[in-house]
């Protein structure tokens, strides 16, 4: 492992020595949905925003992806966010419980349209299971989420329909 680590540091000096792009520089070359495979973004799917703007999403599409969600993390980029699939539209709730992140949640039908949005929500840090639940009024399949903050960025609103573009073998399972 450490040789392999090696050999890829003295590419790159070779390559900037050289005067030629390193490949991290021609990966952020490439489009988005090619930049995720050409990291070995495997299971990463791109979420299109109507200003134009593009994310990175995981895929929380098992019971176990879900559970767990963005818990324990301390951060995430800017440009990444948590996409979870649900196998049926229903009432899905979420909690902060264990969520480092403050977060934007958006809950999204078939299509990709917000059907509602949670802003700005909190971190919890209570050691028991009291931390508050949020809920759409409306029952999804999708539920989106992001760094708090973001929805204000990206001009994010109820009504407005997202692209979603998944990765072969995601859901449905």
């Amino acid at each position: 492992m450490a040789i392999s680590t090696n050999i890829g540091r003295w590419v790159t000096i070779i390559l900037l020595l050289a005067g030629l792009p390193t490949i991290e520089t021609w990966v952020t070359s490439l489009p988005i949905y090619a930049q995720v495979h050409a990291l070995g973004g495997k299971g990463l799917g791109t979420i299109g925003t109507p200003n134009g703007k593009t994310i990175l999403v995981e895929i929380a599409d098992s019971p176990d992806k879900r559970m767990k969600g963005l818990m324990f993390r301390p951060s995430m980029a800017p440009d990444r966010g948590m996409l979870f699939q649900f196998p049926e539209r229903g009432d899905h709730t979420f909690w902060m419980k264990n969520t480092l992140i403050p977060l934007d949640i958006f809950w999204l039908d078939e299509s990709g349209t917000i059907l509602h949005m949670e802003t700005n929500v909190p971190i919890c840090t209570r050691k028991d299971d009291s931390c508050p639940r949020v809920r759409a009024d409306s029952k999804s399949i999708q539920v989106l989420e992001l760094n708090a903050g973001m929805a204000k960025k990206l001009d994010l609103a109820v009504g407005k329909q997202l692209k979603i573009d998944l990765p072969p073998m995601s859901f449905p399972y």
